[in-house]
């Protein structure tokens, strides 16, 4: 048999000391990829308390991980602060060479910031060049948009590779308007099917347990929305309760439930948490909810379907790509009157939802397996 590939994958995010689960959907397309190949990963990360370039190599599970953090420097020093970004991404994948050899190909995940070293890489080392992309910037609801900078590196980064993997379909079109050729391939966010197990049926024993996962910014995830018309809902029934997961602005949220008049028994507002915490949720809850202004192909609702919960999302980016009428509804983003029918729709009829046959679809999409399966048959079709 022929020597696996040594792919390196080079993050523009990636979990770190100051944010430990950013990117943590591409350290988990890392793990899908090594479990069929070798793995590498370059991440690098200024921080403030740095005073020098350090190099860190661990294994983590089945890929190694190269991390280099270096000093952060000030906004305005814009040509300094992208010779650091250069030079520390330099020294780690000089760091790997010597550590584990030579790479066959390079995955870069987020075009922008790490595509500025994905040109070197190609120019200096003549690394093939894959690309997977998860930003919403890229969609024309982001309120946010590309600088010249950003646009330069994008075009570029995307004329060289080989191959673009957008997670979604929706995602795929946004970013053909900024690289338009044909070399694109759609594959999902990966879902670590041996941690999210599959829910029980609901019985009718307890109350039906609604859940919402993510940062609770309001202008992306609308959680105010969300509040208002839960607090409908608890007014006009007793048979539900709702835990909100999130991390910045927790506390904000409390105080509108209570001016809302949402008993504190009916609903739990819990900050960010491991994954291994989100996976036991999952399991204890019986419908997951989204209510997001704009979104690409949230992990969450990924996760929600493996565990085997139906869905209520808004109908946006790729969510539509995930959202069937066996395992969820969509509601018109914003539309909160859509969104209370729709969730009293699915509380009368929670115990249609099947979560083995939610479970399995999800699975057969999103786990492991699949995934790495499509990535590695790309890599190998670049290679010949």
């Amino acid at each position: 048999m022929s020597k696996p590939l040594h792919i390196l994958f080079l993050a523009s995010w990636y979990p770190n000391p100051e944010e430990p689960q950013n990117g943590n959907f591409i350290e988990r397309h890392a793990q899908a990829v090594g479990r069929k190949g070798k793995v590498a990963v370059l991440y690098v990360h200024s921080l403030t308390s740095a005073t020098n370039f350090r190099v860190e190599i661990i294994k983590n599970k089945n890929i190694n991980e190269c991390r280099v953090f270096y000093p952060k420097t000030g906004r305005t020093r814009f040509f300094r602060k992208l010779a650091n970004y250069q030079k520390a991404h330099q020294i780690g994948y000089e760091a790997l060479l010597k550590e584990f050899g030579h790479f066959d190909l390079c995955h870069l995940n987020v075009f922008y910031p790490a595509g500025i070293f994905a040109l070197t890489l190609k120019k200096k080392y003549n690394l093939p060049l894959l690309i997977t992309e998860h930003w919403t910037k890229f969609l024309p609801v982001n309120p946010a948009v590309f600088n010249f900078h950003e646009k330069y590196i994008i075009k570029k980064a995307g004329q060289q590779a080989a191959m673009i993997c957008p997670v979604s379909d929706d995602l795929k079109t946004a970013i053909q308007q900024l690289v338009p050729h044909d070399r694109y391939q759609v594959i999902p966010n990966v879902v670590d099917t041996q941690l999210f197990k599959v829910r029980p049926a609901w019985t009718g024993d307890r109350p039906v347990g609604i859940l919402h996962i993510s940062t609770l910014n309001d202008a992306h995830k609308n959680t105010s929305g969300m509040l208002r018309v839960l607090a409908k809902v608890f007014n006009q029934r007793t048979d539900c309760t709702a835990t909100f997961i999130g991390n910045h602005y927790g506390d904000h949220f409390i105080k509108l439930a209570r001016d809302l008049g949402i008993p504190e028994d009916r609903l739990t507002i819990l900050p960010e948490i491991p994954l291994t915490e989100i996976a036991s949720h999952l399991v204890r809850h019986d419908l997951f909810m989204l209510f997001s202004n704009y979104e690409n192909l949230p992990c969450v609702i990924s996760e929600a379907l493996v565990a085997g919960l139906p869905v209520l999302a808004s109908d946006v980016g790729g969510v539509r790509e995930m959202i069937t009428s066996q395992n969820g509804h969509l509601v018109t983003a914003g539309d909160e009157n859509d969104l209370e029918e729709k969730l009293h729709n699915m509380l009368d009829n929670i115990s249609r939802y099947d979560p083995e046959s939610i479970s399995e679809k999800a699975r057969n999409r999103y786990g492991y397996d699949a995934v790495a399966s499509s990535y590695l048959n790309l890599y190998n079709n670049i290679m010949t």
